[in-house]
């Protein structure tokens, strides 16, 4: 059989099953009575195993095959996992997890699992030799390879399984039918046979099972097999139920067995898995789709702006509906793209169980809003800021146990991983119960790398230390380790998150803990953004990052240092001039009559336009890397009428309020102004 094929959704599918079971093993290590995470293992290894068997990687299918053998043992103990068992699963999940890479990568899995396969072998002779010891049981002896008959209780089903018409892998999806109906008793007869089942390419399962089990237990294990469209279980019938006839249960003699009457053929069971059916869709396919729907978005936006100043009767309601429409077709294809962050926080309790054994550090992980969606392009970059924020977390901030138990706090430390919608943007928190930042620890190490001087170190303050922090190539560790002390980490946050459009700020309590807060928007293909003109040229504002607006002779304007404040009647604003700001050409420059007050990275700007245009949806590109350098733009939009707007990077506007001041002398600014 030809798998090449199926290759891309069989590493899909690994890759979806291994972050599985690297969650349920770090679950079961923390609760090992909890029998349904022991059952999920289990059957996500008996799938990946025979996924990898059909596909043809030997090399996983026996890895996986000696890791059934300890997860067999675990769910007929259930005695938990030791630390031993952990350390070694885990192992052998990362030696999966390379495997599926270089399949990707080459095609070849480049797995020996020699050592692996004798690391899981001693784990389960260990446990067989204590079982022995402690308590000997009786020999049971394996019967021959005949059907046994029914009885004790058992009950002979019918199981009817169908595909759905696009699956692609029916010989791995057969695998995992029989394999689901295997945990719920005897399979006495199938088809396709168990020893067909690599060649198999039909559409049909049937199974005739010897069970103690319910009809529905039995038919909701056979529904939750991928791809399964719908599944019919009901007791043997004297009378063919479907076509092919049913098979029948035979006797150690092969000879059939009469199957138990009853009073009429049993109602299919309703399958809730086809009103939830899904789609695997190329992400290519999609940032396609996306791509078509903002260049509808910009023409739809063009021929609303033509039929305004057209008087033909009708044009006016079916621009109406067109735009009713193309809304609906624009908010379901943005839906399509959003997926829960969960596919992110998968892989942290692995890597908190991780570093905290490294550092010998006791950690409660807590996880909270994992269902929170946002875009998928946004997933895919999140991931290693918070990778960086989490082990910082880890290191610097959360104490050994013995260092919390002399501060009086418990043993065991808490680390927050948390998503909530904020507005039009989402809040992502990563947050611990540690010491906090100790402004005047950083401001001693800021001394010795010579970012700021002696005198200057006592006016460092909380929002000053933690500025400092997300200085490139500073850190706190005493020596450099794996973890931490090469000074690469916050800035690189700042920087990725800056990309995204968002925003990262620290806030910390000293002895309390510290709270890191990222701020993204929802999609990076399509923002609403208030367009304004300066120099002429029209150019965008994030309307998230838009605090208000408001005329610019109403307001006071007082020199400082030789910069202009804004003067508010709760605060002073710096004012900067947008033509300055985007670098505009000041020849055709308007005077300025209008300020937008934006909020970024450094707290508020105040910004002079010459014109407010308007609120518009503006479907994104970036610009080139050498663009947006000399002047503080994120990216480009088109308007309805063809006019190129440049977007503002309202975290560069407050960064670089006063470009001509070091970083010393800004953190002596900001110590003076406290």
């Amino acid at each position: 059989m030809d798998t090449s094929e199926y290759l891309p959704m069989f590493l899909a599918e690994c890759r979806e099953n291994l972050q599985e079971l690297n969650l349920a093993v770090v679950a079961l290590e923390e609760a090992p009575d909890d029998r349904e995470t022991v059952d999920a293992i289990f059957r996500i290894a008996h799938s990946l195993k025979g996924m990898a068997a059909t596909m043809g990687f030997e090399g996983m299918a026996t890895l996986t095959h000696k890791m059934e053998d300890v997860f067999e043992l675990l769910r007929q103990r259930g005695t938990g996992l030791t630390g031993e068992v952990v350390d070694v699963l885990l192992a052998c999940l990362d030696a999966l997890s390379g495997a599926v890479d270089a399949i990707d990568t080459d095609g070849a899995e480049s797995l020996d699992p020699a050592a692996l396969v004798e690391r899981l072998g001693g784990l389960v002779r260990g446990r067989d030799d204590r079982d022995a010891t402690e308590e000997p049981e009786p020999e049971v002896v394996t019967p021959p390879a005949k059907l046994a008959p029914v009885g004790g209780g058992h009950t002979v089903l019918e199981i009817h399984a169908a595909l759905t018409p696009d699956a692609q892998m029916p010989a791995v999806r057969a695998f995992q039918v029989l394999a689901a109906a295997a945990e719920h008793g005897e399979v006495l007869r199938s088809t396709p046979a168990e020893a067909d089942v690599d060649s198999f390419t039909g559409r049909i399962i049937e199974i005739l099972l010897a069970t103690a089990h319910e009809v529905d237990d039995v038919a909701a294990a056979v529904r939750a097999v991928p791809d399964v469209g719908d599944a019919r279980v009901a007791e043997a019938t004297a009378e063919p139920v479907e076509e092919p006839a049913p098979l029948a249960a035979v006797d150690e003699d092969n000879l059939p067995l009469p199957a138990a009457p009853i009073a009429g053929p049993a109602a299919p069971a309703k399958s809730g898995r086809a009103q939830h059916q899904t789609v695997r869709v190329d992400a290519e396919r999609l940032d396609q789709l996306m791509h078509l729907m903002g260049e509808l978005v910009v023409q739809r936006t063009h021929v609303e702006a033509l039929s305004a100043e057209a008087h033909v009767p009708g044009l006016g309601q079916a621009m109406q509906e067109l735009t009713r429409s193309s809304h609906a077709l624009q908010a379901m294809v943005m839906q399509i793209r959003m997926i829960p962050i969960e596919a992110v926080f998968m892989r942290f309790p692995r890597l908190v169980r991780d570093v905290a054994t490294r550092l010998g550090k006791q950690v409660e992980l807590d996880i909270v809003g994992k269902e929170t969606e946002l875009d998928r392009t946004v997933v895919d970059a999140i991931g290693d800021p918070l990778v960086h924020l989490i082990r910082n977390a880890l290191d610097h901030g959360l104490e050994s146990p013995a260092d919390r138990i002399a501060a009086g706090k418990a043993p065991t430390g808490k680390l927050t991983i948390g998503a909530r919608h904020a507005g039009g943007s989402i809040a992502i928190t990563v947050s611990d119960d540690g010491h906090g930042v100790d402004p005047q620890k950083v401001a001693a190490v800021a001394v010795q790398r010579g970012l700021i001087t002696r005198e200057q170190a006592p006016l460092i303050d909380m929002r000053a230390a933690v500025e400092l922090l997300f200085t490139p190539g500073f850190s706190t560790a005493a020596e450099v380790g794996d973890l931490s002390g090469r000074g690469v980490g916050m800035d690189a946050v700042r920087e990725k998150i800056r990309e995204l459009g968002g925003e990262v700020t620290v806030t910390s309590v000293q002895g309390e803990g510290t709270i890191n807060e990222i701020r993204l928007p929802l999609t990076l293909a399509i923002m609403s953004a208030l367009v304004v003109e300066a120099g002429g040229q029209p150019f965008g504002i994030p309307l998230q990052r838009v605090e208000r607006t408001m005329r610019l002779d109403d307001h006071p304007i007082r020199s400082v240092a030789g910069a202009k404040m804004l003067v508010l009647a709760d605060e002073a604003l710096p004012l900067r001039r947008a033509v300055d700001v985007f670098g505009g050409s000041t020849a055709d420059a308007e005077a300025d009559t209008h300020v937008v007050i934006v909020r970024g990275q450094e707290g508020a700007v105040a910004l002079s336009v010459s014109k407010l245009i308007g609120q518009r949806e503006l479907v994104t590109r970036p610009l080139p890397a050498n663009v947006g350098q000399e002047a503080a733009v994120s990216g480009a939009a088109v308007l309805s009428n063809g006019d190129i707007v440049l977007l503002a990077d309202c975290d560069a506007l407050t960064l670089n309020t006063h470009p001509a001041l070091s970083v010393s002398e800004r953190v002596a600014a900001l110590g003076a102004a406290v």
